[in-house]
């Protein structure tokens, strides 16, 4: 959870490894071309300022910075589709696309998660308590799947493409399928 500047600092340093921004600035990747890494990395940040007032909105500056940075992460996130709540993600989050995502407020999602586009993480039916959706450490969530809870996904998890995530999963695996089932399990 993001409750300082340093860290904020660290979440947009950490997101910007993940994508590949060590030294770059969005504005030379926009030059070089790459206009979608650097729109997708300009959403990033705005999450994570979004997060970081989010968490500091009890005086007067914070609900005034709260507002500015809610209105700038809404309007970015509704160019792109995506709709991920404040304070679900970990530090070094990677949307490798624009295209359609959801991932709500009852989800705790680890660290070094990659997402690709059209993914639903959320509840199966409301009421069910927080956090419905609980995901590990470097984790890949493959197009098209759906991870709906109350469901616990443990780490260095690899989901395939167009996959349904009802069940609990053990570490170190590959899932796919509808329902997704364990295909293989990887080497330490």
């Amino acid at each position: 959870m993001i409750k300082t500047r340093q860290d904020l600092v660290e979440y947009i340093k950490a997101d910007k490894i993940v994508n590949g921004y060590r030294e770059r600035s969005i504005t030379k990747e926009k030059l070089k071309g790459n206009i979608e890494n650097a729109f997708m990395m300009q959403l990033l940040i705005a999450l994570r300022e979004f997060e970081y007032a989010t968490n500091n909105n009890q005086r007067f500056i914070g609900k005034v910075r709260y507002l500015y940075y809610k209105h700038k992460y809404y309007k970015l996130r509704m160019k792109v589709g995506i709709h991920i709540d404040a304070n679900v993600f970990g530090k070094g989050l990677k949307l490798v696309h624009q295209g359609y995502i959801w991932v709500g407020a009852s989800s705790k999602i680890g660290e070094n998660c990659t997402i690709l586009p059209r993914v639903l993480i959320g509840k199966k039916r409301p009421g069910l308590p927080v956090p419905c959706v609980s995901i590990g450490n470097n984790c890949y969530i493959g197009t098209g799947t759906t991870i709906l809870g109350p469901v616990t996904i443990g780490n260095n998890v690899t989901i395939g493409a167009n996959s349904l995530v009802i069940n609990d999963l053990p570490d170190n695996c590959v899932v796919g399928g509808v329902p997704a089932k364990v295909l293989k399990i990887k080497d330490k």
